[in-house]
């Protein structure tokens, strides 16, 4: 650019030319200049007509799902993470999708009002008086601030949503399915099955010969690499937890005694008893003038116009109003709180609370250990944190596993050799080993005597280090000679025995012989549903999924045959009719066809337009700006 710039100044066209470059940066500014070279993005990472997406907002969409995400999780994710697993990828292309509609919305004219705003932010309950349970600015604006989050910002998110919300409204509205679709959708959900089976017991089915030692021999030669055993390790394992802990702390009577005096009311006692009164009227005027003078301190007593008037004492849980019980028994919640009005039969209802009970404090005989088990759980958790440190320093120093043991005064657990599955040559799984999780999974990927990674489990913090390696090998014949003629021998009774499915499906599809003479064959009796089965009660009859699948895959006279879990037991169903539904059964289920087709019809329509949108607002987006945003995440973590 400077090499331009330079050979632009040896000439007097060159000059001028330099000139109005730099006469525009002082016009317009230089981010803008840039910005026009950039295709019009400037920093932003993407933009559709007039809405744009820029670093810091794209950055707190990334912050607000961490928080969902931890707040549901007992394993913290970091940004980090979710770059290593593309989901800030994914992020994007969910924001740019939406930041294409909103886009298309403002060109085509659609905002909502301001009241609009007002009502949707009425229906959330954390903005609201627990007084009144009407919208509170202050709760409002606290609410937001504790969550780190300006009430621009908000009510951006919330005009948007009512954006994206108006465009699926127009999109679905009056969607009504054809005719002939109806029809169709009728007649599958309609159509009658008549079923029957019984239950053969496949034990009794003839048993192949039992294989020789050279069918034996000659199974193990050909399935030498299904034989083979796998890589297995023997494996240490240091797993610390607050729980290693827990006998090196102290707790003092006095300090049991301390904490009880302190929250006992709170903590330590019986839920409390309230009374209330609930206040009828017959209009809803007279409800909200009653509770305007309620809230504004006036006595109940001496309301006029109550029909009716009930004082309840009790506790939460015995309220069978939801509502009723949050408004009254709710956190924080002290004499005088209202609700109401609200419509309860042909009258309508308003509730204050008049007095709050306190309830009966356990005493500290019944609750010392309670207290003194959260205590030193606690205290561990302290010292669990501090060992963390001492851990992460051994491990930057390159300790053995020993070492670091012995440093943090923690066991290691040495387990029998394991395949890459946790699981021993006999079959058994070692669960302590599969639950360290990453650590085990690096086991395998490191040489004897190296320290794994720490991986922090939800039961305890983990590292392991592979003692012994024993490589994959296939045992000889004569070692597992008796396991090979077992694996023969159940091989050739399952073929066996479908051989013998095969053959009774055949008999019974062609006539040959019946359910009923096959029933009798096995001591038992065909079974049947009380009637013909529809899609819509198939369900009902408890017969299994797979069984209800091919009931309405097959065709009529089709045979089908369902082993249990371990064979032994066989469920032997003929489809013996398919009835189609006349035309009386058909109107009846005309709505719930027409139903079911609307949900999938308006799915389909708003995949449809979404592909418009995209195809006529044409998104554009800045891929240096994101992968400059995720090497900030890179750098910063």
């Amino acid at each position: 650019m400077l090499a331009l710039m330079k050979s632009l100044m040896n000439s007097f066209v060159g000059k001028i030319i330099v000139m109005i470059i730099i006469a525009g940066m002082a016009f317009w500014g230089v981010d803008q200049m840039f910005a026009q070279i950039r295709g019009g993005l400037g920093s932003n990472l993407a933009a559709s007509g007039s809405r744009s997406i820029d670093p810091q907002d794209f950055d707190r969409r990334v912050e607000s799902v961490i928080r969902n995400i931890n707040a549901e999780s007992e394993e913290p994710m970091t940004k980090t993470q979710l770059l290593e697993q593309g989901m800030i990828d994914q992020l994007f292309q969910m924001e740019a999708a939406k930041l294409t509609l909103l886009g298309f919305a403002e060109s085509i004219g659609i905002h909502p009002s301001a009241d609009a705003v007002v009502e949707e932010l009425k229906t959330v309950d954390a903005f609201k008086n627990p007084l009144t349970g009407a919208l509170d600015l202050d709760t409002y604006r606290q609410v937001l601030y504790s969550s780190r989050v300006s009430q621009k910002e908000y009510e951006q998110q919330v005009a948007d949503d009512l954006i994206l919300k108006a465009l699926r409204n127009g999109a679905n509205a009056a969607i009504y399915p054809a005719k002939t679709l109806s029809n169709l959708q009728a007649r599958y959900i309609g159509e009658e099955r008549e079923v029957a089976w019984y239950l053969l017991d496949a034990t009794k089915l003839p048993e192949p010969a039992a294989p020789t030692d050279e069918e034996v021999r000659a199974f193990y030669d050909e399935n030498l690499e299904s034989l083979k055993q796998p890589e297995r390790r023997m494996i240490d394992m240091l797993k610390m937890s607050s729980e290693d802990f827990i006998s090196q702390v102290t707790v003092t009577d006095q300090e049991i005694a301390t904490i009880y005096e302190a929250s006992k009311t709170e903590r330590y006692s019986e839920p409390d008893t309230r009374t209330y009164v609930e206040l009828y009227f017959d209009t809803r005027e007279a409800a909200r003038l009653a509770f305007g003078l309620l809230a504004a301190g006036g006595d109940s007593a001496s309301l006029q116009g109550v029909a009716n008037r009930e004082t309840k004492t009790g506790r939460k849980e015995g309220t069978a109003d939801k509502d009723l019980a949050e408004a009254m028994f709710g956190p924080g919640k002290q004499s005088g709180a209202l609700f109401g009005p609200v419509e309860r039969g042909n009258q309508w209802m308003v509730a204050r609370l008049m007095s709050v009970q306190p309830g009966a404090v356990l005493p500290l005989e019944q609750v010392e250990q309670e207290i003194r088990d959260q205590l030193s759980r606690e205290r561990a958790e302290v010292l669990l944190y501090q060992k963390m440190e001492d851990l992460d320093r051994a491990i930057g120093a390159g300790y053995p596993l020993s070492q670091i043991a012995e440093e943090l005064n923690v066991p290691i657990m040495t387990f029998a050799p394991v395949g890459p599955q946790g699981v021993t040559e006999e079959g058994a799984p070692i669960v302590s080993l599969i639950n360290a999780g990453d650590a085990f999974t690096q086991a395998f990927q490191i040489p004897v005597g190296e320290t794994s990674n720490r991986y922090d489990g939800q039961t305890g913090i983990y590292l392991t280090s592979p003692r012994e390696i024993i490589e994959a090998y296939t045992p000889e014949f004569d070692q597992i000679k008796d396991r090979v003629r077992r694996n023969l021998t159940r091989e050739r009774e399952s073929n066996a025995r479908q051989t013998a499915l095969d053959q009774l499906k055949a008999r019974l599809e062609s006539g040959e012989t019946t359910l009923e003479a096959e029933a009798r064959k096995s001591d038992t009796e065909v079974e049947g549903p009380p009637a013909p089965i529809s899609r819509r009660n198939a369900a009902d009859t408890g017969l299994p999924t797979q069984a209800i699948a091919s009931i309405f895959s097959g065709k009529e006279g089709e045979v089908f045959t369902f082993p249990s879990r371990d064979g032994n037991i066989v469920l032997v169903l003929e489809v013996l009719s398919i009835t189609p539904p006349n035309e009386t059964q058909m109107a009846s289920l005309a709505p719930i066809a027409d139903t079911s087709l609307i949900s999938s019809l308006q799915s389909d329509l708003n995949q449809a337009l979404d592909g418009e949108i995209q195809a006529y607002m044409k998104l554009r987006t800045n891929d240096g700006a994101l992968n400059a945003y995720k090497a900030t995440i890179s750098t910063d973590q």
